[in-house]
């Protein structure tokens, strides 16, 4: 972590302006930015911050945290609760939280191939982008060659990583548009954010681990995913899906039980941890069957476009290591002899409503699983 000189300034520097500590109103006019000095300040600081690992930084009851409140017109306090409402880290806090959040959080901008944050460095913001559009490049260990993995637009956030576990940036992100965004300083953001923040996404990540399509992901694809994932509620025998509708969305099933019909017949049941849809990130094949409520459930899914937009296609990630995906690959698809052709999209470790036979221990292209695993999964959800 910087000194308090340097946790005072936004990162990538400020020109003629810093940010005041503790609950003192500071003018909220857009702050001006010297990257390349305030970059070469950053770096000088980040040998010592550098780690060969990460851990998840945790808030005590002897850490202080006084509310910063930045200065801002009730139109910039409009603007700040709209992007609110487009971050799935944010959207679900309460007022309380939410005001916290819109008194601290200042107005930064970017110009066009300015780089916002900068792999390697450390993370002293987490970042909401309101207008224009940036990418994301990361430089892998022993390669010079950084490659574009994802895109931002309007609406998204970015910065949370470095804040949620003890590491230096884990990639770069570059304006290609001039740029608006609204940063949340690293002691609000662990206050208000960071403990519910790395509880969900070590659950998701979890459940993630489980899904054979997405065995190749690595954990800063996985934790991606994990934060974008759109929770969904359902009361008793309300449906989630329906048989023969085009799927675009995977789900996984947080809380409560599900079944699965196909032509009527209740062929699988689904518990905490479990998923179905998968396929839908691969195609838009018809859904082969349909999966109803039993209890009050809550889901979460990511929908196909969304996932492409985050990580390309899933098919190019498949073949990222073309001994992964064809151990994916087989594990998805079996010959007719093995399975009947008509078998629904149902994912493994779904607990089969009858026996063995009636839901034979594969797939076929159809599934949305590979093969079903010898012992049913625990009722609290996956382990580890």
């Amino acid at each position: 972590m910087g000194t308090p000189s340097r946790d005072r300034d936004i990162t990538m520097g400020v020109s003629d302006m810093k940010l005041k500590s503790k609950a003192k109103s500071i003018s909220a006019a857009p702050l001006e930015r010297n990257v390349a000095a305030a970059r070469q300040r950053d770096r000088s600081k980040s040998l010592a911050f550098r780690r060969t690992g990460v851990s998840a930084e945790v808030l005590t009851g002897n850490e202080k945290f006084e509310a910063k409140v930045v200065e801002k017109s009730e139109v910039a306090r409009k603007r700040i609760r709209a992007c609110f409402s487009k971050s799935y880290l944010l959207q679900h806090l309460d007022q309380e939280q939410s005001e916290t959040i819109v008194d601290a959080v200042e107005e930064v901008r970017f110009k066009e191939n300015d780089i916002v944050i900068q792999q390697g460095e450390p993370g002293e913001y987490f970042y909401l982008l309101e207008q224009g559009s940036a990418e994301v490049w990361i430089t892998k260990t022993g390669e010079n060659k950084p490659i574009m993995v994802k895109q931002y637009v309007a609406g998204d956030s970015f910065g949370e990583l470095a804040l949620l576990y003890n590491a230096p940036r884990a990639a770069t992100v570059k304006a290609t548009t001039d740029c608006v965004l609204w940063a949340v300083d690293r002691s609000t953001f662990r206050a208000i954010l960071m403990s519910s923040t790395q509880e969900k996404r070590n659950l998701y990540e979890e459940f993630l681990k489980e899904v054979p399509l997405l065995k190749t992901l690595d954990k800063y694809e996985r934790s991606a995913i994990a934060d974008v994932l759109e929770p969904e509620y359902f009361n008793p025998q309300q449906v989630i899906i329906v048989e023969g509708a085009k799927g675009d969305k995977f789900f996984m099933l947080e809380e409560g039980e599900a079944e699965a019909r196909s032509q009527g017949q209740v062929v699988m049941r689904y518990k905490r941890g479990d998923y179905f849809g998968e396929l839908a990130l691969l195609n838009d094949a018809p859904r082969a069957a349909t999966v109803t409520a039993i209890t009050k459930c809550k889901t979460v899914s990511i929908e196909r476009e969304q996932f492409k937009r985050l990580l390309g296609k899933l098919e190019d990630l498949l073949h990222r290591k073309k001994e992964d995906y064809e151990k994916v690959n087989a594990s998805v698809a079996v010959s007719p002899e093995d399975a009947p052709a008509n078998l629904p999209d149902l994912p493994q470790g779904a607990e089969p409503s009858g026996s063995s036979s009636e839901v034979v221990a594969g797939g076929t292209a159809s599934y949305d699983a590979s093969p079903a695993p010898s012992t049913p999964r625990s009722e609290s959800g996956p382990s580890g």
